[in-house]
């Protein structure tokens, strides 16, 4: 199965290389290169950790030679397609990644003989080992020893930032060297969900078949409208997305349950230059995790929805837990129609802040004075003791404007390195 979805994957980025060069519409140019990593130890992962990772890459990259203003305007940036394949040091527990990604290549030094920037990626990326095919006993949802639990699904995201170098040869063919952070998870989607971390380097060669030497009449450098957004120095936006979340792994021995998330964000923007672009607004989070009940009542109701994992010490469901609102700060940059940011935020509104950590809540609970903290207080989101969401969230957002006034959005929730949910919808500009 693996070999097959490569040789698919390979055959389809490498079309374009056996086109005619007066045919073909773009600028390409190809990566091959080989990789070698290691495995970031978390704790979780570090039992199964026996080889370096070892693989392979192939992509396709998009030029922006005579076209493409909007790379342009990035000191000639490139975007491209890529195939990875990745043996992850342990065949019986860890297994292979196969991940499917775009990314950028942006220059920070783009000479004629030299070339560095910063790579990157998003993607998606198959794991032939998870949870559910490595773990031993009777019970799936349950600590095991010798279970992998660090990924539960077999479809996971895929994100990378990487430095780059590239060094001319001859005739279009150049030396290629990037090393740097990859990361494969779920966002939640399906527990357990640790999440693999990997540093490497991927060493290789880079053909570029319509050599730059060709004469080419360049595009003129003007910005072109690409959507309103970019046109006016301001912008307002509102979307609505949602999803899906499943409960922590070990909450429920005879199965696992999955909750609804959503999200209903609205947002001012400056653009003072046509890269970028910086908004505040309001967002209102949905997340049907915390309708369910953790206190040691509900272990005598096995059909009701139940956690018994120590995070949130609720006592009852109570669908006003499932909402908070919160302010952030939404810095974006722009490329073309396709903007991407990180929305930093604090929560105005928490319900289930005043219960958590669970042990702590409990306790203040059982003494008759219940936690009450403000909008900012002192929290640990670093240890497991203390494990709770905190006033702070962030998200990664990526909308891009199928129409002036449309776009589509994806987002990753996260509260420090653990992540909340990851979110899909619509949304409209004004």
């Amino acid at each position: 199965m693996r070999k097959n979805i490569l040789i698919i994957g390979f055959i389809c980025l490498s079309l374009p290389l056996f086109a005619a060069k007066d045919t073909i519409r773009y600028d390409l140019a190809y990566r091959l290169t080989g990789a070698a990593a290691m495995m970031m130890p978390d704790g979780k992962v570090d039992p199964f950790i026996k080889r370096p990772i070892l693989g392979a890459s192939f992509a396709v990259e998009f030029l922006p030679t005579g076209r493409w203003h909007c790379l342009q305007q990035w000191n000639n940036a490139s975007i491209g397609v890529g195939l990875s394949y990745l043996n992850l040091g342990n065949d019986a527990k860890l297994g292979s990644a196969i991940a499917a990604y775009g990314y950028m290549n942006q220059p920070f030094y783009n000479g004629t003989h030299f070339r560095i920037g910063i790579r990157p990626s998003v993607g998606l990326a198959a794991v032939t080992k998870t949870y559910a095919n490595t773990y031993e006993g009777t019970h799936l949802y349950k600590d095991h020893e010798g279970a992998n639990w660090s990924i539960g699904s077999v479809v996971n995201a895929y994100l990378a930032l990487q430095l780059y170098m590239d060094f001319p040869i001859k005739d279009g063919w150049e030396i290629t060297l990037n090393g740097g952070w990859q990361h494969i998870s779920n966002g939640s989607m399906m527990h357990p969900n640790a999440g693999y971390n990997m540093f490497g380097g991927e060493l290789g060669v880079r053909y570029h078949p319509t050599n730059l030497n060709t004469p080419k009449t360049p595009e003129p450098d003007v910005p072109r409208k690409l959507y309103d957004g970019v046109d006016k120095p301001w912008a307002v936006e509102i979307s609505a997305t949602g999803g899906l979340k499943q409960n922590y792994y070990a909450d429920n021995q005879n199965g696992q349950l999955f909750f609804g998330i959503a999200t209903l964000k609205a947002a001012a923007y400056w653009v003072p230059v046509s890269i970028f672009r910086l908004g505040a607004g309001v967002d209102a989070f949905y997340d049907g995790y915390y309708a369910a009940v953790n206190d040691e009542f509900a272990a005598a109701n096995p059909g009701a929805a139940v956690t018994y994992f120590g995070k949130t010490y609720l006592k009852q469901s109570n669908v006003a837990n499932c909402f908070r609102v919160g302010f952030s700060i939404q810095p974006e940059f722009i490329i073309g129609r396709l903007t991407a940011g990180l929305h930093v935020g604090f929560y105005i509104f928490d319900p289930v802040k005043n219960l958590e950590p669970y042990a702590e809540a409990k306790a203040a609970d059982d003494a008759g004075t219940p936690l009450n903290r403000g909008v900012f207080y002192s929290y640990d989101f670093t240890k497991a003791s203390n494990y709770q969401d905190g006033w702070c969230y962030m998200q990664f957002v990526l909308k891009y404007h199928v129409l002036d006034h449309l776009f589509v959005q994806l987002g990753l929730k996260t509260h420090g390195v653990r992540a909340e949910f990851i979110d899909a919808g619509v949304g409209v500009s004004f």
